[in-house]
């Protein structure tokens, strides 16, 4: 499945995530689109922390409908709007991913799609 490592010689990654995300030959590779914090009835929650619960919730329920986990995941790219929402941004994060720890880039960027949104994930996953 998804074989996650970091490589001597390269910079520390100086964060919880690895340098490489290795999919085994003949896996499936899923480009998730970037999910923001809509819930279902269209509701946004005001919030940095609810946005990013929700987002986590939201990748969950795809990967689910594609018959995977966040074990699955290889790569992510968090898009924030408001730099000072990273260390919560942190903490939702790891505790949606526990001892998962994909490649990961963060940025920041100066507004997303709606401007009520504060955070954006995308996700490369893969399966056998």
């Amino acid at each position: 499945m998804v074989k996650r490592y970091c490589v001597d010689g390269v910079n520390p990654t100086g964060g919880r995530f690895n340098h490489v995300a290795e999919i085994a030959k003949g896996g499936q590779i899923f480009y998730l689109a970037g999910q923001t914090a809509g819930r279902p009835d269209g509701n946004v929650a005001k919030d940095f922390k609810g946005q990013a619960e929700q987002v986590y919730k939201n990748i969950v329920d795809v990967l689910k409908g594609c018959g995977m986990t966040l074990d699955n995941v290889a790569k992510t790219t968090t898009y924030l709007v408001n730099p000072d929402d990273m260390a919560a941004w942190r903490e939702v994060s790891q505790k949606a991913f526990g001892n998962v720890v994909p490649a990961s880039t963060l940025l920041f960027i100066s507004r997303l799609a709606r401007p009520e949104y504060l955070i954006e994930v995308d996700v490369v996953a893969a399966k056998d």
